[in-house]
């Protein structure tokens, strides 16, 4: 395999239409409860973040919004009575990225977006955001490699700035030795977070995905 290179295989589901009732009834408890977590409607604590591309081979463009992962570890719940196992809440927020130059781009999240509250009966459940993610493609055709830039919050919160070295020979598609193209649509490069990453041979062919943070002062 090759480095940072993940092929991944996707089930597709086929989905017929159903009711609002019996699809409840096929969410999973886990589902079920992170469906009730709630936005803050007031949140206050808000921070810039920024995606700069260097480099790159050609043009890469987002295929969906960043998301940012919250969790609430001081809670807990119940997602199987049968084999007792727990989870601590979580949830995904997507945001809108826009573009503010050439290859770069800025979205504005809010630390408290998710409500600190007693979902459980069991005291308040404190949220924080987790980590987060993008991706970018050519020109957004299934075949192409997705580059992903994600990571540990914390990681970004430590130096407010996270740089990932990606391979350019993955651009636009990963080949295979006889040349054709992975065309299953999972192909997906995470990077790494330093050239030595890679073998000698490609260090020298590398691109980058810079990630800055910054707090915006009410």
């Amino acid at each position: 395999m090759k480095p940072f290179i993940l092929l991944l295989s996707a089930a597709f589901l086929s989905t017929a239409s159903l009711s609002a009732c019996s699809e409840s009834n096929k969410m999973s408890i886990q589902q079920q409860t992170e469906a009730r977590f709630k936005l803050n409607p007031e949140p206050k604590q808000a921070y810039r973040v920024r995606i700069k591309i260097n480099d790159a081979p050609g043009p890469l463009k987002p295929i969906n919004n960043m998301y940012i992962g919250y969790a609430a570890r001081n809670c807990s719940y119940t997602i199987s009575r049968l084999a007792g196992a727990t989870a601590s809440p979580e949830k995904n927020i997507p945001i809108k990225m826009d573009s503010v130059g050439n290859d770069e781009y800025e979205m504005l999240f809010y630390a408290d977006a998710v409500l600190d509250e007693d979902y459980f009966g069991e005291g308040i459940c404190r949220w924080q955001p987790e980590n987060f993610g993008a991706s970018f493609k050519a020109t957004g055709k299934a075949e192409e490699t997705e580059f992903n830039i994600s990571d540990v919050m914390e990681n970004l919160t430590k130096t407010n700035t996270l740089t990932k070295y990606y391979w350019k020979g993955a651009y636009p598609y990963l080949r295979k030795e006889d040349g054709s193209i992975y065309d299953d649509g999972n192909t997906v490069s995470f990077g790494a977070d330093s050239p030595d990453g890679y073998g000698y041979d490609r260090q020298k062919d590398l691109f980058t995905i810079t990630v800055t943070l910054e707090k915006v002062e009410s």
